[in-house]
């Protein structure tokens, strides 16, 4: 249910659909890469995980035409993509997993056009206020730092962002109690259970 959202939160602040090159950091097995690459002429994905990458390659292979899609098993820092390539640099919940997070905020400046934007999401966990839940879920997921907005402000700005904007997300007794039950018993609520919850969860965040 989160990603849902997330993805949703995510197409507000996109340009127009129809031409542009993205990129996705983080893109595990290509999920939000296809389903974002069909609003752009061409669409990377990148991720260290050469598994991910490689389901990622079978599932685009698989959605044929409906999106110009490549992907990389490298870090963004790697590829070496020329200077001013992309249109919009895309993550979900990723930056706080990246150590060297700052070299590749930098790098994703340079190669970015004039006037892009990158548009991403990091986990917070400002909700939960038990830190051995908090502890939990940073070994789990192998989180180097969380974010909040005043950090995470300071840290684009230092790096060379302006106009920044920022959109809190998963603010109520609900997502808290998902996002407990995720670090308690794993985050995987089930195909048919996920597309419900997230209705239920766009409820309560609204209200």
């Amino acid at each position: 249910p989160f990603k849902i959202l997330e993805y949703e939160a995510m197409l507000d602040w996109l340009p127009p659909a129809g031409s542009g090159t993205a990129l996705d950091i983080g893109c595990g097995d290509g999920l939000h890469t296809m389903l974002l690459g069909r609003r752009f002429a061409r669409t990377c994905g990148i991720d260290v995980n050469e598994r991910f990458i490689g389901i990622a390659r079978d599932h685009a292979r698989a959605y044929g035409r409906r999106a110009n899609l490549e992907f990389f098993a490298q870090p963004l820092e790697a590829i070496g993509f020329a200077p001013a390539t992309f249109d919009v640099v895309l993550s979900v919940c990723v930056l706080e997993h990246i150590p060297n997070h700052e070299e590749v905020l930098r790098e994703c400046l340079r190669i970015m056009k004039p006037g892009a934007r990158i548009v991403f999401s990091v986990d917070t966990l400002q909700t939960i206020d038990d830190p051995a839940l908090v502890e939990s879920h940073r070994r789990q997921h192998h989180v180097v730092r969380y974010f909040r907005e005043d950090t995470l402000r300071e840290l684009l700005e230092r790096t060379g962002f302006v106009n920044l904007e920022f959109k809190p997300l998963f603010r109520s007794e609900m997502a808290r109690g998902l996002f407990i039950e995720g670090i308690r018993e794993g985050f995987n609520f089930g195909r048919l259970r996920a597309p419900r919850l997230a209705a239920e969860l766009r409820r309560a965040e609204a209200a």
